[in-house]
């Protein structure tokens, strides 16, 4: 029973740490869309 809940806690930060990824990610292309259009 330990090893399942290791597992379940160990898939709840990896799955945090990509949403958190994923969320860098989208806000430096918010920025670049952003510093592209007060170039134009």
């Amino acid at each position: 029973m330990t090893y399942l809940f290791a597992a379940y806690v160990a898939t709840w930060v990896i799955h945090i740490a990509y949403l958190g990824h994923l969320a860098r990610g989208y806000a430096r292309l918010n920025r670049e869309i952003e510093e592209l259009n007060r170039k134009r």
